[in-house]
């Protein structure tokens, strides 16, 4: 009940926001159509994609119902964690205290309500490891037991990038220990390499067409030590989900420092007990290994390729299929405690920290960011403009920005305006991390001496209202004035959208 509430909870308190918008935008199309959208995006696999546009069209696009398959997607999680809790022989108080950490975990909660690919990423993570956990298991494992794996393990792919370093870590692990499977399971990835060649190919076509993955990811800094830490510490925070901008300094040493003493301490001293154990040739735990696989190996494997490869791939977001085995290795190792008082101290003060911030979290008002303000300002717009004609148009300065305005257009099924995006006035700043999706062509492009009609729309953000700056001196000092003035504050920012009118 808490691990479904927590995940429920303020679920339709923030807008749709960008990303979120690319994956309806995706589902709106036809299959063909949405397939070569995404294609053309790079960055993801279509099988989110696909299963977003079957919800759709059993329930429609309100932002509850939009919501709530991430959510179902997180829960439906349950079963294969529950499942691998008993293959790997955890005992009931192991396996209570995991979900607990489970349950409450701010980033898992976060994205569990994102209308991404994240919560499937987590399902068919957890899935692919209890059957192979399975597998490991099983002296002489059936054909049906490799077959359920590799179906599996092709969803993964198919979902995420980052699904072929888990099979990586279990490539790993049948090395470290189990390596009479070791045949079998690598024909099993020569399969899955090449079921997955046509999506590979159609994305390597697609590649060719644009700037390749610069565009996608290029501004995604690499990796360092403060990056590890804020890693960390998001991931053992309960109902609460920092950005890592929000985690520097003496603040972020503070968090680092008491986590480690609360969860990292508990960790090293199981390790440190089972090398003692191996060192005695007493019988070793196989759990340690297994859970530590799958919560490192992915984790030093992105670090090193955001190194080796041209384009860093660090982001908290892809790196959830370490998130459930490593707090699975986090509630063994606080239950090993010993003296056992200990972890009945450590749980006492996780659940009062719990508490404290699920009171704080409840009386916190969700910002009221800049994209909110785009779509509230489009439908005040609309109803304002019931006699514009058809072509009038909304020109933006920042792909953010259209992209929103165009989709709030969009699902009002609004056809008489048409969104242009103006790049070339100086002294504007744009986030790179935000782009219009490739080979779109419903928002055109525009420079701003081309700009010559009668009376259109600007639509920009600035801290507070000023005519004397960008975008605005340069058309009233073309001869526009300001006819007509929306506006909306946003999380320090003001969403401006204005209709200028030449001066006779």
């Amino acid at each position: 009940m808490l691990y479904v509430a927590a995940r429920l909870w303020k679920l339709t308190d923030a807008c749709l926001w960008f990303d979120e918008l690319f994956s309806i935008h995706a589902a709106r199309h036809g299959w063909a159509g949405l397939l070569a959208f995404v294609s053309a995006d790079l960055i993801h696999p279509p099988l989110f994609y696909l299963l977003l546009k079957i919800w759709i069209v059993i329930g429609g696009e309100s932002l509850w119902w939009l919501r709530l398959f991430p959510v179902l997607l997180s829960c439906a999680a349950l079963v294969p964690f529950f499942l691998l809790c008993r293959v790997l022989r955890l005992n009931s108080a192991e396996i209570n205290f995991a979900l607990l950490l489970l349950a409450v975990n701010g980033y898992l909660i976060h994205y569990a309500q994102v209308i991404r690919m994240y919560s499937l990423l987590v399902l068919l993570t957890l899935c692919s490891l209890w059957l192979f956990a399975r597998l490991c298991h099983i002296e002489e494992a059936s054909w049906r037991s490799w077959l359920s794996l590799w179906a599996v393990n092709l969803l993964l792919i198919y979902t995420h990038y980052f699904g072929w370093l888990v099979i990586l870590a279990e490539l790993f692990y049948l090395l470290a220990r189990r390596r009479r499977k070791l045949i079998p399971f690598c024909k099993l990835i020569g399969v899955l390499f090449l079921c997955y060649v046509p999506w590979a190919l159609t994305v390597a076509r697609a590649a060719t067409q644009s700037a390749g993955l610069a565009q996608n990811i290029g501004w995604m800094p690499r990796p360092d030590l403060d990056a590890l830490a804020r890693y960390f510490v998001q991931l053992h925070e309960p109902l609460l989900f920092r950005e890592a901008a929000g985690l520097r300094g003496a603040r972020l040493v503070f968090w680092l420092v008491f986590y480690f003493i609360l969860f990292g301490c508990p960790i090293l001293f199981w390790a440190a007990r089972s090398l003692k154990a191996r060192a005695a040739k007493e019988t070793s735990d196989d759990k340690l290994l297994f859970l530590l696989t799958f919560s490192l190996l992915p984790l030093v494997g992105v670090f090193a390729l955001s190194y080796l490869l041209p384009h860093s791939i660090w982001g908290a977001r892809h790196l959830l299929i370490v998130a459930v085995p490593y707090l699975i290795l986090l509630a063994v190792a606080l239950r090993r405690l010993r003296p056992l008082w200990l972890s009945h101290v450590i749980l006492i003060i996780f659940v009062c920290w719990t508490l404290l911030v699920g009171e704080s979290q409840t009386l916190k008002k969700e910002p009221y960011f800049i994209w909110c303000a785009w779509d509230e300002l489009i439908a005040r717009f609309v109803n304002a403009e019931a006699a514009a004609p058809r072509g009038t148009k909304i020109y933006a300065f920042e792909d953010l920005t259209a992209y929103h305005l165009w989709f709030a257009l969009d699902t009002l099924h609004e056809k008489r305006f048409q969104v242009a995006l103006v790049k070339d006035i100086p002294g504007l700043i744009e986030d790179p991390a935000y782009f219009l999706p490739r080979g779109f062509a419903e928002i055109s492009f525009s420079n701003s001496p081309a700009i010559n009609e009668e009376s259109f729309w600007l639509a920009f953000r600035d801290t507070a209202w000023n005519p004397e700056r960008q975008p605005l001196k340069t058309f009233t000092e073309r001869g526009y004035q300001v006819e007509e003035r929306l506006q909306i504050e946003a999380h320090g920012y003001t969403a401006f959208l204005v209709r200028l009118r030449r001066r006779h």
